[in-house]
């Protein structure tokens, strides 16, 4: 024990770990936290208390409501169906949840909004860990995650998870993360997350010293839309070595660029971006974007943008 905190690791895929996994997601958790289970095809199928892997809760709805600050959430292997927009609130700083979904590798399991109608997701608090989970992302108009709904959040992470809609074809829903520009998500930090065909963009940020990165993205919109980063509006955002494949049909936008807030630091460079009617637009020189590898086609050899 170090500073009041224990730490442990635990991999994604396993539920049903005997201590003995090397795991890939460490995390720390504080010396008083609680570790709650969610577990949809546990065998009595019946929903307990939470407490245990026997007494597993059947939705992560009810998870979220026994949750308080710090405490950990670890989901099972299956596809819930919530009934309703599950909200992360301010009381509950630091929780993590740590889904099934290894390595932002698409996979059946998941949350879908088939049955809520709405956003799958808000963060409304601060040093949230979201990871390991795919979003089913199957409402009209709706999105994956909404960071910041209603609340100013800070330093909160979302990794390793996926969005998607089901096909090219059949986009329905709006974003996958949403950074509200409503409400500010200062030090947001999303990466190492996998996109499919998103309606509008797969990730639009209104953040505060917001960082995308490492993310892969297929879209048939857009892919990063960083357009609420206006002049007098949030400062800092960094977009990096992103990956983003579109897919020619209608407007589609690989990186979408606003013009440069008065405050602060913008950063777009060594992104990939290929397929997109227009890879990049926008006020590149306000954005800082630079070194970013661009295509116009797929058969077009990769160009480096190495100027604005």
């Amino acid at each position: 024990m170090k500073d009041g905190l224990k730490s442990g690791n635990f991999r994604v895929g396993d539920l049903n770990v005997d201590g003995t996994s090397t795991g890939i997601l460490p995390f720390k958790i504080n010396e008083k936290s609680n570790t709650w289970y969610v577990d949809k095809h546990k065998t009595s199928g019946i929903s307990g208390n939470g407490s245990t892997l026997e007494e597993s809760f059947l939705t992560l709805t009810e998870a979220v409501a026994a949750a308080g600050e710090y405490d950990v959430i670890i989901m099972g292997r299956g596809y819930y169906t919530e009934a309703a927009t599950i909200e992360i609130t301010s009381a509950q700083r630091g929780l993590k949840i740590i889904g099934p979904t290894t390595g932002g590798v698409p996979t059946s399991n998941g949350l879908s909004s088939a049955t809520s109608g709405d956003d799958i997701l808000y963060i409304n608090a601060d040093d949230v860990e979201i990871a390991g989970i795919t979003f089913w992302c199957l409402t009209n108009g709706k999105n994956g995650i909404t960071v910041g709904e209603d609340y100013d959040g800070y330093n909160n992470w979302i990794h390793d998870c996926c969005f998607l809609t089901g096909n090219a074809d059949n986009t329905l829903g709006e974003y996958g993360i949403k950074a509200n520009n409503t409400d500010d998500c200062v030090g947001l930090l999303i990466e190492n997350n996998y996109f499919y065909f998103m309606s509008t963009a797969g990730i639009i940020s209104h953040a505060t010293r917001c960082t995308i990165r490492n993310n892969l993205i297929w879209s048939n919109a857009t892919g990063i839309d960083t357009t609420a980063h206006t002049a007098g509006s949030r400062s800092g955002l960094a977009v990096y070595d992103n990956k983003l494949i579109g897919r020619q049909t209608g407007s589609t936008i690989g990186i979408k660029l606003g013009t440069a807030p008065t405050e602060g630091h913008l950063f777009i460079s060594d992104n990939i971006v290929t397929n997109f009617n227009t890879n990049i637009t926008g006020d590149k020189l306000a954005y800082s974007a630079v070194n970013n590898q661009t295509a116009a086609d797929a058969e077009t050899y990769k160009q480096v943008d190495m100027t604005p």
